[in-house]
């Protein structure tokens, strides 16, 4: 009887111990939830307080940075700025253009103003700007050629001798020839003309 009394204390005591080890086990889980939870925060900390992650930010801006223009707008892949030299400034990127040159075929002669004499020029002439213009240039070359003769034969002795002289009226037929194609073709284009050879009989 006292054996059969005892059996059912001890099946009352188990629930209790299973209960208690659950409890104990839900605690722990719970414990290292919240522990978990703090180690995380405290990794990831805001940047103020966490140096690591401040050099990390400032690495991504500068990467980030690099590639915009001072007005905040992406920068071109081809446009590169020379590296500083210690304590120097980098040098700015500059935009390039093709220069495309022709040289008119054979030369332009014509009497000197108030002279005698006569002169004799090889001209070239450049542009930047697309085939278009030398197009425009090689279409309309008997109206360019009577207008750089006029500009020729309008020149004096003395206003083709010298360098400087010479510059000036590389400059005047430049001019000239833009004034044609603009009333041809509604656009000149040419950036500079270059006496290629000159001569005085």
């Amino acid at each position: 009887m006292s054996q059969e009394a005892a059996e059912p204390q001890e099946k009352k005591k188990l629930p209790i111990v299973k209960i208690l080890v659950m409890t104990v086990g839900a605690i722990a889980l719970l414990g290292a939830g919240v522990a978990g939870g703090i180690v995380f925060m405290k990794v990831t900390k805001p940047a103020e307080e966490n140096p690591l992650a401040i050099v990390i930010e400032r690495k991504a801006d500068e990467g980030h940075d690099a590639k915009k223009d001072d007005h905040g707008k992406d920068a071109k892949k081809d446009d590169k700025a020379a590296p500083a030299a210690p304590g120097g400034k980098p040098v700015p990127p500059v935009e390039k253009f093709v220069t495309t040159y022709f040289e008119f075929p054979g030369n332009f002669t014509t009497n000197l103003k108030g002279s005698r004499r006569f002169v004799q020029v090889s001209l070239g002439l450049s542009t930047q700007y697309d085939k278009s213009v030398i197009e425009n240039v090689q279409k309309h070359e008997v109206a360019i050629r009577a207008e750089v003769l006029a500009v020729l034969g309008e020149q004096a002795e003395a206003e083709i001798a010298g360098m400087d002289n010479r510059k000036r009226l590389q400059n005047v037929i430049r001019d000239a020839i833009n004034r044609v194609l603009t009333e041809r073709v509604d656009f000149g284009g040419i950036a500079n003309v270059y006496i290629t050879a000159l001569v005085m009989q």
